[in-house]
Formats: C-alpha cells, sequence, structure tokens
C-alpha cells in the first residue's frame, strides 16, 4: 500500500478500505481494550498515548456523528472557535452518519479530551455527551498511526509505513 502524509482531503482515498477491511500489506494492526478503565480515564489515555509519539508532524480527525449538524457545530465553535473544521456530510437522521474533518499541526489535548469524553459518556448515558465515531490520524516522519475509536469499550489501531 502507497501511502502519502493523511489529511482532510485524501483521509478517505487512502485509510476508507484499511478501515473497512481492518487490514493491508505492510500494516501493522491491533485492538485496544478499554472496558476496565475507568470512564473518566479512557480519553486520558489515548491522548498519552498519542503524546507520547516523537516527531508528529501533523494530525487529521475524522469525526462522524449521528446528531444534529447544529449540535456539533456549536459543540465546536463555543469550545474551540479558533479551530477550523470542515463539514463534508451533513447528518440526516439517517443510518448513514454526517462527517467533519480537522486538520491539526500539534496535538490539542484539551480539543481531543473534549471530543473523547463526549464520545465516551455518550456510550455511558452521561452528560455531557454526543454520538460520535472519533478517527485520528496522526502523520509521523516515516509512518502514519491511525486509531479508529469505534466506542467506549476500546479502538483498533494501525500503522501504516509511508512509501
Amino acid at each position: 500500500m502507497e501511502i502519502e502524509n493523511i489529511n482532510s482531503s485524501n483521509f478517505d482515498r487512502n485509510l476508507k478500505k484499511l478501515l473497512k477491511i481492518k487490514e493491508g500489506r505492510n500494516i501493522a494492526n491491533g485492538r485496544l481494550c478499554l472496558e476496565s478503565i475507568k470512564l473518566k480515564d479512557k480519553a486520558e489515555l489515548v491522548i498519552l498515548l498519542i503524546s507520547s509519539l516523537k516527531s508528529i508532524i501533523s494530525i487529521t480527525y475524522k469525526i462522524l456523528f449521528w446528531e444534529e449538524d447544529i449540535k456539533i457545530e456549536k459543540f465546536l465553535e463555543l469550545n474551540f472557535p479558533n479551530k477550523r473544521y470542515e463539514k463534508v456530510l451533513s447528518y440526516k437522521n439517517g443510518k448513514r452518519a454526517g462527517v467533519i474533518f480537522i486538520d491539526d499541526r500539534i496535538l490539542d489535548e484539551s480539543f481531543l479530551k473534549s471530543v473523547l469524553d463526549n464520545h465516551f459518556n455518550f456510550e455511558m448515558a452521561k452528560e455531557p455527551s454526543q454520538n460520535l465515531r472519533v478517527q485520528i490520524c496522526v502523520n509521523l516522519n516515516n509512518i502514519i498511526m491511525l486509531l479508529d475509536i469505534y466506542d467506549d469499550r476500546g479502538f483498533d489501531i494501525y500503522y501504516v509505513p509511508l512509501h
């Protein structure tokens, strides 16, 4: 699999197949189970994992949402007014999720904690919460790390070499 640095404009083109079949040639993958971790510590574990990485070039977040567009947009605008996002698909009260992409140069821990807390809280019927799925692509010097946080039970992780 020949791949380039990932951003919002090429995320799906490069990673959609991997996220669907969950494997690929020359790709390491795994699953982290978070079921026994306290709710308040789940986001912290993901942040600790990403912040431990050296040589982060950029991070792209793909947020899939099953909420009214205005709810997710207000959440982003109120809590992170300087964060630029691109809504590429609206949610229309069906099975198909709405999609927002955010490109960032650095790990914004407060942003990621807020998004993950909303995600994990939804699964546990706690507030604040939103019906989200978060996919995080971390571009490093020679490898891409992709986290697909499917629900409060855990996430899939992929290491994809560049070239």
